[in-house]
């Protein structure tokens, strides 16, 4: 396959990256200041919950602290940076890198409740797909590539590691992989294909929390075509969550705080948690989500040299909603929508002359929606 082919083909690549800061010079300052706050959209929340920007303010000024009305009380000092990228040290403060993530009850909610989790049982396996649709240019539409998906919780080798505080090795396996849109190129088609055979491997604790992502490829694939992997292997992460140890019901919400990497960027994420509806053992839970960068670098695999390195700031957010049934990890169902926005190169100092034109910074913006489909228990 031709490398144009492919970069049409692999929005999440460096190269449409690129596309995207080309795109961002020609707009004004004020108007990328606007397109990078809508890259966090806002939680639709109720009077009796708190809002996600209010609840990520509580817990970052506050680790560990209740999360409920009136949490901006807790938000006067520490609290999330304002440009979206923390300074140095402050990240590890907010949570510490390779440190598992925390859970934050803000409350159980109504009967009846139900127990959600715990982490999979060793030798279970479940089979489903998980379709990706990225895009980094509003004017091309998105390509989406479904992944069909065995996930196999290992079981322990040895004593020492089926302890049960151990945790669990989860291997999702590619089964299959095709872009789910009519017309497709047969080069682009068999290119999609041989990535089957690649693998997300990556822990569980014993409260259904994710750690340590990472995707081994499988032989053959174009090099070009990894970019999609590292998306498979970030939404696997948003999807594996950990779940309060007692039983929830309709309007229960916890806040979950991680320390991720997401497009090669180290985060902090921040995701507020609710129950939506219970129907016997069908739980639906909405999700909406606050990213922050732990630094200011921003070293794209593939980025050119000349290239900004640098994030003046960051927006990243994302919502959705999630079916489980009761007693399992992970979802049968759902539908996530995310937005990343970046302006590159450092913050310019304010203009000494009245009306002056602000500079031009390139911007950086990518879109994506992820869908779920999985077998029952």
């Amino acid at each position: 396959m031709n490398s144009p082919t492919l970069r049409n083909a692999l929005i999440l690549s460096a190269a449409s990256l690129l596309g995207s800061l080309a795109l961002g010079c020609d707009k004004h300052e004020a108007q990328r200041d606007t397109d990078a706050d809508a890259a966090a959209p806002k939680p639709k929340a109720a009077d009796d919950e708190p809002d996600l920007a209010e609840a990520v303010a509580a817990v970052g000024a506050r680790p560990g602290a209740a999360v409920g009305n009136g949490v901006a009380a807790g938000a006067a000092a520490g609290g999330p940076p304002p440009n979206g990228i923390f300074g140095p040290g402050e990240a590890d403060k907010a949570l510490a890198k390779g440190a598992p993530a925390t859970l934050t009850l803000g409350g159980d909610g109504a009967e009846p409740r139900v127990q959600l989790g715990p982490a999979p049982k060793p030798g279970s396996r479940r089979s489903g797909t998980l379709t990706i649709a990225s895009q980094s240019d509003p004017q091309q539409g998105a390509i989406p590539i479904s992944f069909a998906l065995s996930l196999e919780t290992q079981k322990a080798k040895t004593d020492s590691d089926a302890g049960a505080s151990a945790p669990l090795q989860v291997a999702a396996k590619v089964t299959g992989a095709t872009i789910n849109a009519p017309g497709v190129p047969p080069d682009l088609a068999s290119a999609i294909g041989k990535l089957k055979g690649s693998r997300v491997d990556y822990q569980v604790s014993a409260d259904g929390a994710g750690s340590n992502f990472h995707y081994e490829a499988a032989k053959g694939i174009d090099p070009a075509f990894r970019d999609a992997l590292q998306g498979l292997s970030d939404t696997l992460a948003v999807l594996t969550l950990p779940f309060p140890t007692k039983p929830v019901g309709l309007g229960g919400f916890w806040m979950v705080t991680s320390r991720d990497i997401v497009m090669g960027l180290d985060v902090v994420t921040y995701r507020l948690v609710k129950v939506e509806k219970v129907e016997g053992n069908s739980v639906e839970l909405s999700l909406n989500t606050k990213r922050y960068a732990a630094s200011s670098a921003f070293n794209v695999e593939g980025l050119p040299p000349d290239a900004p390195h640098v994030m003046g700031e960051f927006r990243a957010g994302g919502e959705g909603k999630l079916t489980l049934s009761a007693g399992q990890a992970f979802p049968n169902s759902g539908d996530l929508q995310s937005l990343l926005g970046a302006t590159l190169g450092p913050t310019p100092e304010p203009s000494q002359a009245p009306g002056a034109p602000k500079p031009q910074r390139p911007m950086v913006q990518v879109q994506s929606r992820a869908t779920i489909a999985f077998s029952g228990p």
